[in-house]
């Protein structure tokens, strides 16, 4: 369901305009993006109900719901509306669900799972099947009830995608670091000179959804974290730093002893299933075709419409055969 006012006026000014779309460089920093058309919607998929209409302010029947939080409590990303606006495309294009946004944290409670009549709206996480962090750095400022409503709503089955700073958020909060998988600590190659850098990143897993397109070796121009209570053993890793062609040895004091650093990562959290990554930190990056295929196919991963559930790999692992050979990365 698209809400009226700022968060309407940001998917429209995201989404239309009167200039074709700017050709992006798949892998690479898009830059400053052109004027983009109307969104190419695509029809739905083989077998789909076809859609009924739904009047304007209510929430339509798509087969799942996704809530996108992009509040900052922290260091605020001028990213977070191309991001927001971006999950809220994909959903419309792909016709595999909906989606509602928002900047606080009203529901994230416990509340919610009634069946959807006219004007329906929702009331709390027992109405959605996912929850998408948009950069939502910082404290969030949720009380005993709420923390308890987000973890048991992913314990019980609810997709959690983690974007950029969502794994920079409620640092002070235990549980949320361990159901994330991890916690920003810092971005040592970007700086204010030099707020994007070309990390060169190894692809560990081509054998899911989110990165059987990728390369084994490849470029990525952002800003990468690296991260603290992270482990091997509780993740599988999709995406990592390529140590043998990133010189790691100026900053050593801010890595960790064994130079593992992550980009993108699957979990386990009950029964839930976890997608973290560290891409996304300019507003270009979601023009980026690359990262768009990535993001949708893990909403769609947490959404339990792809793929099979995390295999955590402790030891860190060259990466897998499979998936396309490309070049110029």
């Amino acid at each position: 369901m698209m809400r009226a006012g700022v968060l309407a006026a940001l998917v429209l000014a995201a989404t239309m305009g009167g200039a074709a779309a700017q050709t992006v460089s798949h892998g690479t920093w898009a830059g400053p993006p052109a004027n983009a058309g109307p969104i190419a919607v695509t029809p739905p998929p083989p077998g789909a109900a076809p859609a009924s209409p739904v009047p304007p302010g209510m929430r339509s029947p798509s087969p799942k719901h996704v809530l996108v939080l992009g509040g900052a409590r922290g260091w605020h990303h001028d990213s977070i509306p191309a991001g927001m606006a971006a999950v809220y495309n994909w959903g419309r294009a792909t016709h595999l669900w909906d989606t509602d946004m928002r900047t606080e944290f009203s529901l994230v409670n416990g509340r919610g799972g009634q069946p959807m009549t006219a004007g329906f709206q929702p009331v709390g996480l027992r109405d959605f099947d996912a929850i998408v962090v948009v950069s939502a750095t910082g404290d969030w400022g949720l009380d005993a009830s709420q923390k308890a409503a987000l973890l048991d709503f992913v314990r019980a089955g609810g997709g959690l995608v983690a974007i950029h700073g969502g794994v920079d958020a409620n640092h002070g909060w235990k549980e949320y670091v361990d159901m994330v998988g991890g916690a920003f600590v810092s971005h040592p190659f970007n700086n204010h000179a030099w707020p994007l850098f070309p990390f060169p990143l190894r692809t560990e897993n081509r054998d899911t959804p989110m990165t059987s397109f990728l390369p084994a070796r490849w470029i990525r121009q952002d800003e990468l974290y690296v991260v603290r209570n992270f482990s091997r053993a509780d993740a599988e890793v999709l995406l990592s730093m390529d140590g043998e062609r990133l010189d790691m040895t100026r900053i050593p004091e801010q890595l960790p002893p064994d130079r593992d650093v992550p980009v993108a990562w699957i979990k386990q959290y009950g029964k839930g299933r976890v997608f973290a990554s560290t891409i996304g930190h300019a507003k270009e990056a979601f023009d980026d075709p690359d990262v768009a295929r990535m993001y949708t196919e893990a909403i769609r991963w947490a959404l339990r419409l792809s793929g099979d559930d995390a295999r955590p790999h402790p030891a860190l692992t060259e990466p897998r055969p499979g998936g396309p050979t490309r070049t110029g990365r």
